[in-house]
C-alpha cells in the first residue's frame, strides 16, 4: 500500500547496502532507577486520591533499587531489534557511566548506533529517571533529561538517514525543536520514508500548530488519552471515540488512543474503527507500556502490512509483558512468541463501526 499524501515511493527491492536500516527511533536515552515503595498506612509513604504522599523527614525502608536503561528512544529501538528489524537510534548521551550503560544495552541488542551522539564536554551528563513505583498501582517519575534533550540536528548524516524505510519519532529534545520537527517530516516526505509518531507532553504543550505538519504526514500516530485530549483541546469528560476522530481529522493514516485499563481505540483512513480490551494481569510497574505498545504495533505493520487488528493484538500482549516486570525493556517478546500467545489467548478486536458498540460511549 503506498504511503499517504502521495509521498514518493521508495524502491523496496533496494540492496542492503543502499537501504541498510528498517527503522530509526528518535527519542531519549537515559538511566532508569526503580524504587519500590511500600505505600500503605503503616509506612511513611502512602497513596491518597491519586497522589503519592511521603512524610518530610521520614526514612522509608525499600527494596534495593533496580538500575536499568530506559528512555523512549532506547526502549523502542531495542524492541524493534527484538522484532527482527534492522533498528537504529537517534539520541544523545554523555561520555560517562550512564552513557556506557546505554551504549552497552544497545550493542547487546544489535541496535545501530551511528546516529547516537556522544557529548564529551566536561559538564555533560546522561539523563536519569528515578521511578518511585507502587506495585499494583502506578508510579511517579523524577527525571533529569541530561543531554538527551539536546540532540544536535546539525551533526546528523542526513544522506544516511534518508536510506531508512521508517522513522519512529518519540518524545525528544533538541536545540531548535520546532524547526527540527519540520526537518524530520520534510526528509521523510521527500524520501518516501514512513513515519510513526508518539509525541511527548512537552511537544504537545507547544500547541497543535507546531505539530500539525508532522501529524498530517504521519502513517501511525499513537497517543494516550490524556495526551490526545490535551492536543485536541478536549475536556476531561470527552468520549475517547470523539477524541479519536479529532486526531484522525489531523491527517494521520492510522490514529491510536490508548486508555489504560479501558483499552485501546484505533482508526484508519478507510473509515474503520477498532477497539481492543487490555489483558487482565497483575501489574508490577507501568513504565514502558506505552513504548512497548507503540513500537510493537509499528513493527507489526512493517513486517506484516496494514492489518490493524493483528497489530493491536500483538501490541497489547507485549505491553502486558512489560508491565509484569520492573524495567521498560524487561519482558519484551519477539513476534513469533507473541503469535504463539495469540493461539492461547482469547483476544478479540471489536469493530466500532457498529453503532450498538458499548465502547463508543467510553
Amino acid at each position: 500500500m503506498p504511503p499517504q499524501n502521495n509521498k514518493p515511493v521508495k524502491d523496496k527491492n533496494a540492496s542492503p547496502e543502499e537501504s541498510p536500516i528498517d527503522i530509526i527511533s528518535v527519542g531519549s536515552a537515559v538511566q532508569d532507577v526503580f524504587v519500590n515503595l511500600p505505600a500503605d498506612s503503616e509506612h511513611a509513604a502512602f497513596v491518597r486520591s491519586n497522589h503519592l504522599c511521603m512524610s518530610l523527614g521520614a526514612k522509608i525502608n525499600v527494596d534495593y533499587p533496580l538500575f536499568e536503561v530506559g528512555g523512549g528512544g532506547t526502549n523502542t529501538a531495542v524492541n524493534f531489534s527484538i522484532q527482527g528489524l534492522k533498528a537504529a537510534i537517534l539520541s544523545r548521551i554523555a561520555n560517562d557511566k550512564g552513557g556506557e550503560e546505554v551504549l552497552s544495552r544497545l550493542r547487546k541488542f544489535h541496535v545501530n548506533t551511528e546516529f547516537l551522539q556522544i557529548d564529551s564536554s566536561k559538564r555533560a551528563r546522561t539523563g536519569m529517571s528515578i521511578i518511585l513505583n507502587v506495585p499494583g498501582q502506578d508510579r511517579t517519575v523524577l527525571v533529569n533529561r541530561g543531554v538527551s534533550h539536546m540532540i544536535n540536528f546539525d551533526e546528523i548524516n542526513w544522506n544516511r538517514l534518508s536510506l531508512a524505510k521508517w522513522i519512529y519519532i518519540g518524545a525528544f529534545g533538541s536545540r531548535n525543536p520546532e524547526e527540527d520537527f519540520d526537518r524530520l517530516s520534510d526528509i521523510a516526505y521527500e524520501q518516501g520514508i514512513n513515519m510513526a509518531f508518539n509525541p511527548g507532553l512537552a511537544q504537545i504543550k507547544r500547541g497543535i500548530n507546531s505539530l500539525r505538519k508532522i501529524i498530517s504526514e504521519t502513517d501511525i500516530l499513537v497517543m494516550n488519552r490524556t495526551e490526545a485530549a490535551l492536543l485536541t483541546s478536549s475536556s476531561k469528560s470527552e468520549r475517547v471515540t470523539v477524541i479519536l476522530e479529532k486526531l484522525k481529522d489531523l491527517g494521520p493514516k492510522i490514529a491510536i488512543v490508548t486508555h489504560g485499563r479501558n483499552g485501546v481505540f484505533a482508526a484508519d483512513d478507510k473509515g474503520a474503527r477498532y477497539f481492543i480490551s487490555p489483558l487482565i494481569i497483575e501489574s508490577t510497574c507501568t513504565l514502558g507500556a506505552g513504548d512497548a505498545f507503540a513500537s510493537t504495533f509499528t513493527a507489526s505493520v512493517i513486517k506484516d502490512g496494514w492489518d490493524i487488528p493483528l497489530g493491536l493484538k500483538r501490541a497489547t500482549i507485549n505491553a502486558a509483558n512489560v508491565v509484569q516486570n520492573p524495567g521498560a525493556q524487561i519482558g519484551l517478546e519477539p513476534m513469533e512468541r507473541l503469535d504463539a500467545y495469540l493461539e492461547d489467548l482469547q483476544l478479540t478486536v471489536e469493530d466500532l463501526s457498529a453503532s450498538t458498540s458499548k465502547h463508543s460511549l467510553i
